[in-house]
């Protein structure tokens, strides 16, 4: 019993142990003797690679309307990273000034559409109307009146409550 679980054991570490790849160098010394190693050969051998890991897989090169022909395939220098981040910091304020601009004309049409519903209830609340005219004096109106300020005041809500 003693034997099987040992023999289980290496069966299971060679399992485990058998998908690794590891870098393997092949050196030819001066007398043109051929050695396989994982580590590298020493100085006075002439040595190749014969194993490497995978390489990444590359971006595919974008088709869109900003891509720009490759002038130089090097890093990019310090100016050209400075003019990109710049460019990215403008886009970006660019869309948060948009974004608080709509929110501020939400925000004063949710105002309106409250004032024109208050309004409009008043007028249609069977109270007479009031009005303050020029010289700071009070005007009642009269039905005709009342009745094109409830119009007025229906095509306002309806216009600022979409």
């Amino acid at each position: 019993m003693m034997q099987f679980i040992r023999f289980a054991l290496a069966v299971t570490v060679l399992a485990v142990t058998a998908p690794v790849q590891a870098q393997v160098y092949k050196c030819v010394d001066a007398s043109g003797k051929t050695v396989y190693s994982q580590v590298p050969c020493p100085a006075n051998t002439k040595s190749s690679s014969v194993r490497t890991a995978p390489p990444a897989p590359r971006p595919a090169p974008s088709a869109g309307a900003d891509a720009k022909p490759a002038a130089s395939t090097g890093p990019k220098t310090a100016a050209e990273l400075e003019q990109e981040f710049r460019k990215r910091r403008t886009n970006q304020e660019e869309a948060a000034k948009k974004d608080q601009e709509k929110l501020a004309e939400a925000k004063d049409r949710e105002e309106n559409c409250r004032t024109a519903r208050a309004q409009l209830a008043g007028l249609e609340g069977g109270t007479r109307q009031v009005r303050i005219d020029e010289k700071g004096e009070r005007v009642f109106l009269d039905d005709s009146q009342v009745a094109r300020e409830t119009e007025r005041m229906r095509k306002a809500a309806q216009d600022f409550c979409r």
